[in-house]
């Protein structure tokens, strides 16, 4: 998926359900305009490599927030987040893990990766939409970015 709008967010997920409670979340919250769903990492970097901001880039005018599941078929997240913090334009922007996973190995392994924060799902829906919204508010509204 490429596109030419600006974009706030970028959701990785490739759990449908998860996926639209999120979108849910970010909509209700009025963060859901500027928001591009990959299902899959090949599709994220892809995006990140050749949507057309790569070319003249501008860290102005990259997501400012990536919600990255762990859990992805084919790339897994942990490849993803490394890809992502290894290119010196994609580095800063925020990557929130977000995962149902407890493993605290991965968490570490997150983190030494880059991550900007590690989340646990909850399993109740109305607590997980909050949450999403509540990292949303927070990343976008509150944090001052670094550019």
């Amino acid at each position: 998926m490429h596109t030419n709008k600006a974009v706030d967010i970028l959701l990785v997920e490739d759990n449908e359900a998860d996926a639209e409670l999120a979108v849910a979340a970010l909509q209700a919250r009025n963060f859901g305009d500027r928001l591009v769903r990959f299902v899959d990492g090949d599709g994220v970097l892809d995006f990140i490599c050749a949507n057309s901001w790569s070319v003249d880039w501008k860290i102005e005018s990259a997501p400012r927030l990536i919600l990255l599941d762990l859990n992805l078929s084919r790339m897994g997240g942990l490849e993803v987040l490394q890809q992502l913090k290894v290119r010196e334009r994609t580095r800063p922007i925020p990557v929130v893990v977000f995962t149902g996973s407890h493993d605290e190995k991965q968490m570490l392994a997150s983190y030494r990766l880059g991550a900007n924060s590690y989340v646990v799902k909850p399993t109740d829906a109305k607590r997980f939409g909050q949450l999403v919204g509540d990292i949303a508010y927070y990343w976008l509204t509150v944090n001052r970015p670094f550019h």
